[in-house]
């Protein structure tokens, strides 16, 4: 009798980690209430959980190349949006040696949360005691990759470069972020609600519109809406020659891939004759065309009352 629901937050609770995720709401699900959906998504508010951790683990793989190698100490310095890292050391030493030619050495380094990796700093010292030739020493850095090992982001970082030798830390190089692998865990924090506003235009033959229940579904690079009825109270959609317009909230999918449009066969004149549909993020102003201009009707075409659609090029 009174199905509408105004929801304040949902929490989630990870008992692995002992930590609690509030998913904030302060809206209606409700056909007669607010915007009158019935379904949201909406994002984790405290979705910055990474900035709360005091420290965090990074992987670092070193890639020597055969144009050099160092029998010194090296280190690093990682720069992120939110902090800078403290100098990680590796002592080379005769029982364990790294950096040799054409080798790949994994290290593990905490440090506190630096945000996204940006560049880093690398140099190799030489020992006091170390006798340096007057022909230059050099060691050669080809690639270094750095995990995040709490939410797996990876960043690569093609060096390909050789560093001298030398006895003061000023001499160093500075490497920028080659390429970035956001992971999904990542990925998913980092995304908001958004408003897409879906216009869909029925075609003029004889019989195009349609008594059915109409669903869609907008998949997108981040994901999909899941199956959706498009409906509005009082009002006859989807006749012939008519265009409707419906707002479905959803977290960002990114860039559209496809939408998919189908109808449960019901009422008298189930056939529908679909001329296109438009999908625009009303976040960004950015509108995607899918055409159609072909029937979901049993009895017309091929026969099937569902269709993939992909965006006009």
């Amino acid at each position: 009798i009174f199905p509408g629901w105004h929801l304040s937050y949902v929490d989630v609770k990870d008992n692995s980690r002992d930590e609690t995720f509030r998913f904030q709401c302060d809206c209606w699900l409700s056909k007669s209430e607010g915007d009158r959906q019935t379904v949201r998504d909406f994002a984790c508010a405290n979705n910055e959980i990474q900035e709360e951790l005091e420290e965090t683990t990074y992987e670092i793989v070193i890639e020597t190349g055969n144009g050099g190698e160092t029998r010194e100490n090296v280190w690093l310095i990682l720069e992120g949006r939110k902090n800078r890292s403290k100098e990680f050391l590796v002592e080379n030493s005769s029982r364990q040696r790294a950096f040799r030619k054409g080798t790949t050495d994994t290290f593990e380094f905490d440090s506190v949360y630096l945000g996204d990796i940006a560049s880093l700093c690398v140099g190799h010292l030489a020992r006091e005691d170390r006798f340096i030739p007057k022909r230059e020493l050099v060691w050669h850095v080809k690639t270094i990759t750095i995990t995040e090992m709490e939410y797996g982001n990876v960043y690569f970082f093609n060096c390909d470069c050789l560093i001298p030798l030398k006895r003061k830390r000023k001499y160093f190089k500075v490497f920028e972020v080659t390429k970035t692998t956001e992971s999904f865990a990542s990925k998913v924090q980092s995304l908001v609600p958004v408003k897409y506003e879906v216009i869909v235009t029925t075609g003029y033959e004889p019989g195009a519109g349609t008594d059915a229940n109409i669903f869609m579904t907008i998949f997108g690079a981040n994901g999909d809406t899941g199956k959706r009825e498009l409906k509005q109270k009082m009002h006859n959609l989807f006749e012939r020659g008519s265009t409707d317009r419906f707002f479905l909230e959803t977290l960002e999918l990114g860039e559209l891939r496809k939408v998919r449009l189908e109808h449960d066969s019901s009422g008298y004149y189930s056939g529908w004759l679909v001329e296109k549909v438009e999908v625009t993020n009303t976040s960004t102003g950015v509108a995607t065309i899918f055409n159609c201009g072909r029937w979901l009707d049993k009895k017309r075409g091929d026969g099937l009352t569902w269709r993939d659609l992909f965006p006009s090029v």
